[in-house]
């Protein structure tokens, strides 16, 4: 007797629109069938049949008995194996598994007529008992069924009537849900796990703003409750160059950030552009003083003019320092507006130099486009 143990995967249907509780159902054979409880995951795949029957549910019937023939020898799983690969193959000729069920048929027909001649061949039924089984995307959640102790994708007899599920795993919120089940029902209770957020802090001036994938969060020193995965942290600052990580928090984790601005080119050019404007003003007010200066020795030797004091050369004098006053004053006035405009100029450059967070560009490839997303 030969037995192809290969472990295949299963047909997986769409059953967007199907009933929710054959889609729970389907959802905990999978998860069984992925951990190798093959047992678990035929019964719950019946139950998703039962509800809502498809060609790709039935091949998953089929692979799970199957393979769970390797462990039990149970004859009947592979009577039920054979009989569901026929249904999925008059349902789908040319479907996707098509080839495997067929391969299947073949292979599982010799072994069934091998124990048919042998009298260990017995009808199908399916057993009646009262049970739950939970299942969760997570392998190491802990569930409790009434307060007692289970595991996941371990079918656990109870009675008829309410019960309430406990599911815990580190870094998940815990889960409770209350169910009812009937006599003779094994009921598949898929639980969605929601993982904890994790928490950001960053530290800084407090005129950086923090932004996380591209939304503004307030200004530092900042903490922020994100959840768990990848993310695209900015730090900006009037000034400063925009500071750009790619980040990985784990749930419930808590991650610090220092991030160091450094000063934008702008910046440092507005700089400049004020102290360049700062000496144009000095030398404005040296021009200034000096114009001062030549309007005092004009006024001393225009008080000589009027007393008769004053002798050719300083008449000559005079009319030299009213020209002085004239030109320094000019000047004054003229370097005064200079350095004005040159520090409205270090001004403008200081107050819009206000740097945007940075874009993440992400590669898109699916089966109708390709290119890139570009994120701000």
């Amino acid at each position: 007797m030969r037995l192809l143990a290969a472990v295949a995967l299963v047909a997986v249907p769409s059953i967007a629109s199907a009933d929710a509780e054959a889609k729970e159902a389907f959802r905990v054979g999978l998860q069984a069938f992925r951990a190798n409880e093959f047992d678990t995951a035929a019964r719950s795949f019946e139950e998703a049949h039962a509800r809502d029957p498809r060609p790709e549910t039935a091949f998953s019937i089929a692979q799970a008995n199957r393979l769970q023939y390797v462990r039990d020898r149970m004859p009947w799983r592979l009577a039920r194996a054979v009989q569901l690969y026929r249904d999925y193959l008059d349902a789908l000729p040319k479907g996707p598994r098509a080839k495997d069920a067929s391969d299947r048929v073949l292979e599982l027909e010799a072994i069934l007529k091998e124990l048919r001649q042998r009298g260990e061949l017995t009808p199908y039924a399916p057993p009646l008992r009262t049970e739950i089984v939970v299942g969760a995307d997570v392998d190491t959640a802990q569930v409790t069924i009434d307060g007692a102790p289970s595991q996941l994708w371990n079918p656990v007899a109870v009675t008829p009537g309410a019960h309430e599920i406990v599911v815990a795993a580190p870094g998940f919120e815990i889960v409770r849900r209350r169910v009812q089940i009937t006599e003779g029902r094994f009921l598949p209770v898929d639980v969605a796990l929601v993982a904890k957020p994790g928490t950001l802090g960053v530290r800084g001036s407090r005129e950086a703003t923090l932004y996380i994938d591209g939304r503004a969060i307030g200004e530092l020193p900042e903490q922020a409750r994100i959840e768990a995965g990848s993310h695209f942290v900015s730090v900006t600052a009037r000034g400063r160059k925009t500071w750009n990580r790619e980040i990985v928090i784990g749930r419930d984790q808590a991650l610090t950030l220092a991030p160091s601005l450094e000063p934008t080119t702008q910046r440092r050019a507005s700089t400049w552009v004020f102290i360049g404007a700062g000496v144009v003003a000095a030398t404005a007010g040296i021009a200034g003083v000096s114009a001062y200066a030549a309007h005092r020795d004009a006024d001393r030797l225009d008080a000589k003019r009027l007393a008769l004091e004053a002798t050719p050369a300083d008449l000559a004098a005079y009319n030299g320092r009213i020209e002085d006053v004239d030109r320094r004053t000019t000047l004054g006035l003229g370097l005064g507006l200079g350095a004005l405009a040159i520090g409205m100029v270090g001004a403008g450059l200081y107050w819009f130099d206000r740097p945007s967070p940075g874009a993440r560009i992400t590669p898109v490839i699916s089966t109708q486009t390709a290119g890139v997303a570009v994120r701000f």
